[in-house]
């Protein structure tokens, strides 16, 4: 249900942390889910101070977590205990992801304008080298 567009009706969404990984699933083979994994703590943490109080809750609410940052910690510590992958060298791909196809990616990913702020390329392109 949460990907069928129902839940987003007349509401404000952020997705752009899948549209990073639907062009990182471009331009290599990795699993979405496991990119996604990679790929959220980073952007949250990127943009956490441009929406502190939604962070806020998601710690509170779901991790039970004083702070936003305690929260982002805490999503890092149950992606891990999932045997999720945490880092870009951990996705099983036949395509070695290197600091060039990250540009690749940044350079071509559609651009969200509903987050807590429209990102640039070049901060998406930062994004993907912390998940190095």
């Amino acid at each position: 249900m949460a990907e069928n567009g129902i839940l987003k009706c007349g509401r404000l969404t952020d997705f752009q942390a899948h549209q990073i990984e639907h062009q990182l699933g471009a331009y290599t083979d990795c699993n979405h889910g496991q990119g996604l994994a990679v790929i959220h703590p980073a952007y949250y943490r990127h943009i956490v101070k441009d929406a502190p109080e939604k962070f806020t809750r998601l710690a509170k609410v779901v991790f039970d977590a004083d702070t936003a940052e305690a929260g982002m910690d805490a999503l890092e510590s149950f992606i891990k205990e999932c045997g999720l992958p945490a880092r870009m060298c951990q996705l099983k791909s036949t395509v070695e992801i290197t600091p060039d196809v990250l540009r690749q990616v940044a350079d071509t990913c559609n651009i969200i304008k509903t987050g807590p702020r429209e990102l640039d390329r070049e901060e998406i392109y930062q994004i993907l080298m912390e998940c190095m």
